[in-house]
Parts: C-alpha cells; structure tokens; sequence
C-alpha cells in the first residue's frame, strides 16, 4: 500500500508540475494574439512624397537612390509644390533606372539620336512634360487597381504625348496619347485576393518595383532597373 500511495503522490505531484508549465505557456500564447489580413511591414512614409525623395536623394552619402530623380526635378524647373499635393499617385525613378546604359530613361525615352549622359542633354521643357506624366491625379494602388487597364490622368498636358518621337524605341505598335492618360492594371491576378501577390504594371510595358508606399498627401509607386522604362506613348 505504501509504494501505491508514493507512486500516486508522484503522479499527482508530476500532474500539478505539468499543468504549471502548461498554464504558463497558455498564458504567453494568450498575449502573442497576431491579427489577421494585416501587412507585416508598415507602408507607411509619415512625410509627404517630396520629403521623402529628398531624404532618398540627398539626405544621407549612403542612401542616393533617387538622387537622378531630384536633380531633374531640379534641372526642369517643374514646381516642388507639385510633390506635397494631395490626392496624388507618385512614380520615383531609381537612379539605375534613369542612367542604365541602353535600357534606362536616358538611353530609351530621351534619347533623340545618341543617348545623354545627364539631364542638360535634354531640353527642360522635355524633361518636365515627362516628369509631370510620371504624377497621376487621383490615388492609385493594388487597392483600387484591377486586372484590367484603368486609364488614370496625368499632370502633364494634354497635347504632348501626339506622336511617337524617333528617339522611342519600344517594340510593336503606338498609338497617339492626345490626353497625356497612363494605363494601369495588376499583372497576372485572377481574384481579387490574389492581386497583392502580382506587380501593378504601367502602360502594359513596365512595372512597379516597389508599390503602394503611403505618403501622407498619396501614394508613391518606385520604378528600379529592369522591369522598363514608362513611355508615354500608350503601346497599342
């Protein structure tokens, strides 16, 4: 009798030590409760979209990623104030993206007939009208894009964009953009659920490399190397 009653005190006490541990544990997983359906990574800037090149351009010696961007910002003469409106969608050019010899912004829709080697190679006024294209009037994201093109208007003017310039070197067909629109759909997304996973591309030739960062007057969509150049020329 006496080893029975041991050996049940010892299952009661191993019983007890157990549910401590398992009450503890209980316990932690009851505070580590992650919500659902939420981005890990928070998209939020807490600056405007101008604020924010800046800080990317010349903010720091080791983060210039959008340094060619400011400096033709600069060199064109568009207004600044332009960047700190509300309302906006806002496409940054990465530096790789402008200069890449062949296949950057200078190489391909700039050009003329030799590619430039920086923004004075080009007439301001150029420069503007296609900067003024990369700003879309209205908020745009994987959000409210579908798989399907949406034309989207831009502040550059209408008018500019009427012919293909010889310096354009995009393959197939263009047709003439005579209110300056951008197209703008989500790649390869056959639910709504699943577009998050697929890259929003840009007049069906380039797309977006890193999407939806929120500004605090919009959304800035970032365009590195790589995935093309956006031309204004709407390709058909």
């Amino acid at each position: 009798m006496k080893k029975i009653n041991f050996a049940s005190i010892a299952i009661i006490v191993a019983c007890l030590s157990l549910c401590t541990v398992f009450s503890s544990c209980l316990k932690l997983q009851k505070d580590f409760n992650r919500p659902t359906n939420v981005d890990t990574l928070d998209a939020h800037l807490y600056k405007t979209a101008w604020a924010y090149l800046k800080a990317r351009a010349y903010g720091s010696n080791t983060d210039t990623i959008f340094r060619r961007m400011y400096d033709g910002i600069i060199y064109s003469g568009i207004d600044t104030n332009e960047y700190i409106k509300t309302g906006r969608t806002f496409i940054f050019l990465s530096n790789s993206e402008i200069t890449t010899s062949k296949t950057g912004l200078w190489a391909v829709v700039l050009n003329g007939a030799t590619a430039g080697k920086n923004w004075t190679s080009y007439s301001k006024a150029d420069v503007k009208n296609y900067l003024s294209y990369l700003i879309a009037l209205g908020i745009y994201s994987h959000y409210n894009t579908g798989i399907t093109d949406v034309p989207f208007t831009t502040l550059a003017p209408a008018g500019t964009y009427t012919t293909n310039p010889a310096g354009f070197k995009f393959p197939g067909t263009f047709v003439s953009n005579p209110n300056s629109i951008m197209n703008v759909h989500v790649s390869n997304a056959n639910t709504v659920t699943s577009q998050l996973d697929y890259p929003i591309v840009i007049n069906a030739t380039t797309n977006i490399t890193s999407s939806d960062l929120l500004a605090t007057n919009g959304v800035v969509q970032v365009v590195n190397s790589g995935t093309g150049v956006i031309t204004p020329i709407i390709p058909q």
